[in-house]
C-alpha cells in the first residue's frame, strides 16, 4: 500500500517555499485515491506527489511512494516548475526497466490560477510508453478540476450564506425605531444565530467597559455580580485587542483568560466568546457570548460574529448619534472640537485658530487714521462775468476760454457806429437849443428861457448816456486772470442782448475744492479739518487742504444724497486748472481698525434692524 504524507508535514526541501497549511479532508482523501488510481493506469509509475495552493502557499496534498529514490528529485523539479503553464518532462536517470522521466503537470483554471501541481516519476522502456503516460495524465486531471470547482462552489455558497445572514441582521437592527431597541435587537439576533444563552453588549469609555444591553432583556441591575463579571471579560478582551474563546481550543495559547474563566465557572462552565469592537480605529466596546458548555465556539463562529459586528456597529453608532437630543449633540460636537483643538494632532486647525486669535487681537487693539473719502472738483475762488452792456453786435473778440488776460485788457469790442451817429444827433440838438436860448434871452422871454433850459438838460443827459455806451463798447478784463468760459471768435457780427454773459474770468492761482460727502458721514466733518487731494490729471502729486465751509446744499447722485463741502488749498495751486476732478480724503481722527472697516456694515445692519423691529 502506498504511503501518504500529511499536507502539514512539509519536506525540508519545500521549507520557505511550500508553506504550512490545511486542506479540506474530503479533498485530501480524493487526492490520495486519485494517485492510487494512477498507479493502476500508468505503467512504470515509481513515485508521485500533488501540491495544491492553500492561503497563498503550496502544500503537499498527497504522495505516492515517497520513500522512492526519485521522490526528492521529483520534489525539486516540481518546485522549479511552479511558474510553468505547460506540462514539463525531465530525465531522472536510468533504471532496470529503462529510462526514468519526471512528468510535471501544472493544472490551472481559466484565470491562470494554480489548481494543483502534479509530479510523477515514470520508468519507460520506449518513447511510446512516455507518450501514453503523459496522455493518461492529461485525461485524468479532469477529476481534480471537478473537485476544485466543487470546493470553490461550496466556498462561494458558504460566503453568500454568511453575507445573507449579515445583511439580514443589519436590516432587522436598522428597522428598530431607536438606538436602545436596535441594540437589544442586535444581541438577541446574535443569541438566536449562535444558539447562545446570553449575549451582552458593552460600551468602552474612560478606560473601562460598561454593560449596556443584554439579549432578551432591556433592564438589569447595575450592581449585580454577573454584570461586573461580564464587564471584566470585556476589559480583558479589549486589553488584548483580540477575540478570546474559553475554554481555549489550544492549551498553549498565550491569551489571558482569568475573567473568562471566572464568568464560565459562575455560569456552570458555560463557553464564553468575547469580541472587541472598534470604530474609527478606536476601542468602542465589546460583545460577550455565553453558550452551551458542551458546544464550544469555533473559529468560524468567532469570525462570523466579528464580521457581523463590524458591519452593524457603524450603522448602530449612527442611530445612537442621531437619537441624541439637540442640546447633547451641540455639547458633544463642542467637546469634540475642543478636544481636537487642545489635544494631539490637527496642526492645521491649531494654526488657523491661533491665526484668527492673533488677527482678532490685532484688530481690536491696532488703531489707524480714519479718513473720509469724497469726490472732489477744482473750482475758481471767484468768477467775474463779462456781459453785454446794451443790445448790439460783436465787432471783434481778442480772448476766449483758456487765455490769460491782464487788468484793463480789451476782450470784446462791440459795434459803436450807431452810437456815434446818435451822439452827433444830440450834439446838433444841443447847438440848436443853445441858439434858441440866446434868442429868448435877448427878448427876455422868461417862459421860453425855462422851457429851453429844461430841453438842454434833457439833451445833456442823452449825451452822457450815449458817451457812456460808447465807453462801454470796449469790454475789458476786470483783473489779471484766466478766461474760464466763452468763445466769441465764432460769433463775430452776431447780435447780443443787454445782460447776456459773453465771457467769464477768474483770478489766477486762487481755487477752492468742491467736495461731495455722503449724508451718513456729514456728522464726522468739521471746519478746519485737513485732508489730501489726488487729482486724476496729477495722480502722483498730493495737494493739502483744509475745510473752509460746510454748506447746507445737497446733491442727489446714483440714488444717494451728498452734502457739498468746500476746502481751501494750502499749496500747489500753480499746477491746477479749474474743472480738474479727483478724490479727496479728509482726516477725521484716530480709531480702531475694526471700527473703520466694519462701520459701513454695522450701520447698514442697525438700519435694517430698526426698519424690521424698531
Amino acid at each position: 500500500m502506498n504511503e501518504q504524507i500529511s499536507p502539514t508535514e512539509s519536506h525540508p526541501l519545500t521549507a520557505g517555499v511550500a508553506g504550512q497549511g490545511q486542506i479540506n479532508t474530503v479533498q485530501e482523501e480524493y487526492y490520495g485515491d486519485w494517485l492510487a488510481g494512477q498507479d493502476h493506469l500508468i505503467d512504470g509509475l515509481l513515485s508521485a506527489l500533488i501540491l495544491v495552493p492553500v492561503e497563498g502557499t503550496l502544500v503537499q496534498a498527497a504522495t505516492l511512494e515517497n520513500t522512492s529514490q526519485y521522490f526528492y528529485q521529483l520534489m525539486d523539479i516540481a518546485l522549479e516548475q511552479v511558474d510553468s503553464d505547460q506540462p514539463q518532462v525531465a530525465s531522472l536517470g536510468s533504471s532496470e526497466q529503462g529510462e526514468v522521466f519526471a512528468l510535471v503537470y501544472p493544472l490551472r483554471d481559466t484565470n491562470s490560477e494554480m489548481i494543483a501541481l502534479i509530479a510523477m516519476a515514470v520508468g519507460v522502456s520506449r518513447e511510446q510508453d512516455l507518450h501514453r503516460a503523459l496522455a493518461v495524465l492529461q485525461w485524468s486531471v479532469a477529476g481534480i478540476e471537478v473537485v476544485d470547482y466543487q470546493h470553490r462552489l461550496q466556498q462561494l455558497s458558504q460566503d453568500q450564506h454568511g453575507i445573507a445572514e449579515r445583511v439580514d441582521i443589519l436590516a432587522r437592527v436598522m428597522a428598530e425605531p431607536d438606538y436602545p431597541s436596535a441594540a437589544v435587537r442586535l444581541v438577541t439576533e446574535l443569541a438566536v444565530l449562535f444558539n447562545c444563552d446570553r449575549v451582552s453588549l458593552g460600551e468602552y469609555k474612560h478606560n473601562r467597559s460598561r454593560l449596556k444591553h443584554l439579549s432578551h432583556s432591556t433592564q438589569f441591575g447595575k450592581r449585580m455580580n454577573l454584570v461586573r463579571c461580564i464587564e471584566q471579560v470585556m476589559d480583558e478582551s479589549l486589553d488584548q485587542g483580540q477575540s478570546i474563546r474559553f475554554p481555549q481550543p489550544d492549551a498553549t495559547a498565550g491569551e489571558v483568560v482569568l475573567a473568562h474563566r471566572n464568568l464560565s465557572e459562575q455560569q456552570g462552565d458555560a463557553c464564553v466568546l468575547s469580541i472587541p469592537l472598534y470604530l474609527h480605529g478606536e476601542a468602542h466596546g465589546a460583545l460577550v457570548l455565553e453558550g452551551n458548555p458542551d458546544v464550544p465556539f469555533t473559529d468560524e463562529q468567532a469570525e462570523l460574529c466579528q464580521s457581523i459586528a463590524s458591519l452593524v456597529m457603524p450603522a448602530l453608532e449612527d442611530k445612537r448619534l442621531n437619537d441624541r437630543p439637540l442640546w447633547r449633540k451641540c455639547a458633544d460636537s463642542a467637546g469634540l472640537q475642543l478636544s481636537r483643538l487642545l489635544g494631539a494632532g490637527y496642526l492645521g486647525r491649531k494654526l488657523i485658530v491661533l491665526g484668527l486669535l492673533a488677527l482678532t487681537a490685532f484688530l481690536y487693539t491696532a488703531t489707524g487714521p480714519y479718513r473720509l473719502s469724497a469726490e472732489a472738483r477744482i473750482n475758481s475762488a471767484i468768477q467775474r462775468a463779462v456781459v453785454a452792456p446794451y443790445d448790439g453786435y460783436i465787432e471783434s473778440a481778442t480772448a476766449r476760454a483758456g487765455d490769460e488776460v491782464e487788468a484793463g485788457q480789451v476782450l470784446i469790442h462791440l459795434d459803436d457806429r450807431d452810437l456815434r451817429l446818435e451822439r452827433l444827433k444830440w450834439l446838433s440838438e444841443k447847438a440848436k437849443l443853445n441858439r434858441q436860448y440866446q434868442e429868448a434871452l435877448s427878448v427876455r422871454d422868461r417862459a421860453k428861457i425855462n422851457i429851453i433850459s429844461a430841453q438842454q438838460s434833457q439833451v445833456d443827459a442823452q449825451l452822457e448816456l450815449v458817451t457812456g455806451q460808447l465807453a462801454r463798447a470796449q469790454l475789458t478784463a476786470p483783473f489779471d486772470g484766466l478766461v474760464v468760459s466763452g468763445d466769441l471768435s465764432q460769433r463775430l457780427g452776431s447780435a447780443v442782448s443787454k445782460g447776456e454773459e459773453l465771457l467769464a474770468v477768474s483770478p489766477l492761482h486762487r481755487y477752492r475744492i468742491h467736495m461731495l460727502v455722503k449724508e451718513s458721514r456729514i456728522a464726522d466733518v468739521a471746519l478746519e479739518q485737513s485732508g489730501t487731494l489726488h487729482l486724476s490729471a496729477l495722480p502722483e502729486t498730493p495737494f493739502e487742504f483744509t475745510l473752509s465751509k460746510i454748506t447746507p446744499l445737497t446733491e442727489a447722485r446714483d440714488g444717494a444724497t451728498y452734502f457739498i463741502v468746500e476746502g481751501e488749498l494750502l499749496s500747489g495751486a500753480d499746477q491746477l486748472q479749474p474743472g480738474m476732478e479727483g478724490i479727496a480724503k479728509i482726516s477725521i481722527d484716530e480709531r480702531k481698525l475694526i471700527d473703520i472697516w466694519s462701520r459701513e456694515t454695522l450701520e447698514w445692519l442697525r438700519l435694517r434692524l430698526w426698519a424690521w423691529w424698531g
